[in-house]
């Protein structure tokens, strides 16, 4: 999940929030990524107090992941560590996970108390989505209708698993076949969108990494079930 506006008083507290940052957790998930392959550093944020084991299994698992991701978008490697994009892990509501944009990108996952296989899923979909679109303004348009690039979304409640891990589902290139990138210039009534396609027209599946999409996204305001 993306594009929010957030309040002045949360963005200061997250701002000013101070890292818990285990240096056995960095060393873990850093490794995943192969030499020579460009990568962003993630830091997590541990208010939840997850154990640091558990921890380093699931960045492990996100970091071998983003490989996968990075095969379909061209994205980096995610690498976890102090000093990256700053993902918050809180205890309070039901397991859920929202992205933001504040002059960086960051992100909050609430575990809801739950199990690790309650809440590595929607860790994994917050840095899934902040490595393809980490300012949460890419759109894209097909037939007059657009939508922001939000790989995890259209199969938020897929997933597989990854090193023993539940890890998010996500969409490839592909389920935007025939959408245009750009924002449209519109006269009056009419809009014209520009930019190349996201995928060609005749791009054919899969269209999601766990193949259980059947087409790919037509312009509809409702994602295709999953």
């Amino acid at each position: 999940m993306g594009r929010v506006t957030a309040v002045a008083t949360v963005v200061v507290a997250l701002v000013f929030a101070v890292p818990a940052f285990a240096s056995t957790h960095a060393r873990a998930a850093s490794a995943a990524c192969p030499a020579g392959v460009p990568r962003q550093t993630i830091t997590i944020i541990n208010q939840a107090r997850v154990k640091s084991a558990a921890l380093a299994r699931v960045t492990r698992a996100i970091s071998d992941q983003s490989m996968q991701l990075r095969a379909a978008w061209g994205t980096p490697c995610a690498t976890f560590g102090p000093g990256g994009w700053r993902v918050y892990l809180k205890i309070g509501r039901a397991a859920h996970g929202e992205h933001f944009w504040f002059g960086q990108p960051y992100a909050i996952t609430w575990t809801g108390g739950g199990t690790v296989e309650g809440w590595s899923r929607d860790l994994s979909h917050e840095v899934l989505e902040m490595l393809v679109d980490p300012t949460t303004n890419r759109d894209v348009y097909y037939n007059g209708v657009g939508r922001v690039v939000e790989v995890a979304d259209p199969v938020e409640w897929d997933g597989y698993r990854l090193d023993g891990v539940f890890v998010s589902d996500f969409v490839l290139p592909s389920w935007f076949a025939g959408a245009t990138t750009g924002e449209p210039t519109c006269t009056g009534t009419s809009c014209n969108y520009p930019g190349p396609e996201l995928a060609s027209d005749d791009a054919g599946g899969p269209y999601d990494q766990m193949h259980m999409l059947t087409g790919p996204w037509q312009g509809s305001d409702s994602d295709p079930d999953s």
